[in-house]
């Protein structure tokens, strides 16, 4: 495949724009959001989102990888910036609630095709979230039982939408939550988790439809 030339700067910040866009009417409305609404959002017109997401699928797909490179670039950054590994849990999963990042989970589903770019960006998840687990793991300060899967779902729930709430609600809700979650996941003196722990390439690969990339 030949190699694309560089994106313009105003290209590049319209894509941006478009993609920021998309996540937030996709976790609000799901995959089926209006197209028209999102470039409003976006501040585009039609004309420029179709310019560069051609179809809806184009723009799922391209939104589910955006979204993974984010939660894989958070965990790294937590883990290289943390004073401990226990922080740097903290750390990513605020930011990972905070920016709804791994909302698209059960939100898109089997709406994402596989491919080189999926493929890839997936691939980038599990090493960040694996390094963060380990780490904490070692560190002692992560309960031994939990699982880079387990984490990744914990918090796919704490990112869905709240329906018929205000944002301020919401978001006092979703703290309330996550303090919840991390209190679990610390370790100490707890009953064991039931079931087997999914790993994260499971939950990742779980996310692809049966589809490929060209």
């Amino acid at each position: 495949m030949a190699d694309h030339p560089p994106m313009r700067a105003d290209a590049r910040r319209n894509r941006e724009q478009i993609l920021r866009a998309a996540h937030a009417a996709f976790v609000e409305y799901g995959p089926a959001a209006p197209l028209d609404q999102i470039a409003e959002r976006a501040g585009v017109g039609n004309a420029t989102l179709y310019r560069h997401f051609p179809t809806r699928e184009d723009l799922i797909h391209s939104v589910a990888v955006h979204d993974m490179d984010q939660v894989a670039a958070t965990a790294t950054d937590a883990l290289d910036s943390s004073p401990s590994a226990w922080e740097a849990i903290r750390t990513f999963a605020s930011q990972v609630v905070e920016h709804q990042s791994v909302a698209m989970l059960p939100i898109l589903g089997g709406q994402v095709e596989s491919g080189p770019r999926f493929s890839e960006a997936a691939a980038r998840v599990l090493s960040a979230v694996d390094s963060l687990v380990d780490a904490a793991q070692a560190e002692g300060t992560l309960r031994p039982d939990v699982t880079s899967g387990d984490l990744i779902l914990f918090l796919a729930v704490a990112t869905r939408p709240l329906p018929a709430l205000s944002p301020a609600l919401a978001t006092t809700l979703r703290d309330r939550l996550l303090g919840t979650l991390l209190d679990g996941l610390r370790r100490g003196e707890s009953a064991p988790l039931p079931g087997l722990g999914m790993t994260a390439e499971g939950i990742v690969s779980g996310l692809s439809g049966a589809g490929t990339e060209e």
